[in-house]
């Protein structure tokens, strides 16, 4: 039975590459169930959630990462939260009066509007590394393309793609790296050529194709350099939220009214909270 909600990493062992694969389908129709997002929002963070895995592939110390995609109009913001046991959640938000329903834009500018902006943020060990680049494309695809090529500075491809079928979301991503090559090696750079090449061959629907191993996919595409798949994550949504987590953030913010109504923005869930317990 093909694996389905996983993520993971592979190298060619004939070249200097390295990449990570991610496929989601039941777990991010989890995470976006209780919402009434458009079709539109839903795929977009049905992408956002596959690169972000992809991004965390090969951190192997704990860490929590963040991936927020910020604007004015329609969208402020998507986000998706991770975390280093392959769990996730994530959620968007609006410009004030509008509904999601009604959002059925099709490229970045039209969700973010202008000036929109990409920040990675990722805490490991007590440590916090960002990146912030802008979203200057139309797809989602180029946009990490560039976030690639202005903040890694490694020749990568990326490849994202999603799907809906009724209420069930898909999406996939891959993305490949050349190592770095200190002797500037015309075989390596011919084999990074080659291995784009073989890339940008894979269809939308093969990203995606539950019926397929991703590792099969990995060795029909790759095979002339050996690949190796090193690694695997499985891939699960949940929601980190708490009655407790309410009432220690209402504590913070001195809010004092009793019996307050909070919503969970990442899974929709409803806490009735009375702020005369907030140190039960």
């Amino acid at each position: 039975m093909p694996k389905t909600d996983s993520c993971i990493s592979f190298y060619l062992q004939k070249a200097a590459i390295r990449g990570q694969f991610c496929r989601i389908s039941k777990s991010i129709t989890n995470a976006l169930v209780n919402h009434s997002y458009s079709n539109s929002i839903n795929r977009l963070l049905a992408e956002m959630t596959a690169v972000s895995h992809c991004l965390t592939m090969n951190t192997k110390s704990e860490y929590q990462a963040v991936m927020q995609l910020t604007g004015t109009t329609p969208l402020r913001a998507a986000l998706v939260d991770l975390y280093d046991n392959g769990l996730f959640r994530c959620c968007a938000s609006f410009a004030d009066k509008l509904n999601s329903k009604d959002i059925n834009c099709n490229t970045v500018p039209e969700l973010f509007g202008h000036n929109a902006k990409l920040l990675f943020t990722m805490d490991i060990k007590q440590q916090r590394y960002q990146t912030l680049v802008a979203l200057r494309h139309s797809k989602l695809e180029d946009c990490f393309q560039d976030y690639f090529d202005q903040s890694e500075q490694v020749p990568s491809v990326v490849l994202i793609t999603s799907k809906l079928a009724g209420t069930a979301v898909k999406a996939a991503s891959l993305i490949l790296h050349k190592m770095p090559d200190l002797t500037n090696n015309n075989d390596e750079n011919d084999n990074w050529e080659a291995a784009k090449i073989f890339t940008q061959t894979i269809k939308a629907d093969e990203l995606m194709d539950l019926n397929t191993d991703m590792e099969k996919l990995i060795y029909l595409v790759y095979d002339e350099f050996g690949p190796i798949v090193s690694r695997e994550t499985t891939i699960n949504f949940q929601c980190k939220c708490s009655e407790k987590k309410f009432k220690e953030t209402l504590f913070q913010l001195g809010i004092s009214e009793n019996s307050l109504e909070v919503i969970c923005e990442y899974c929709n869930k409803k806490y009735s909270i009375d702020i005369e317990c907030k140190n039960s």
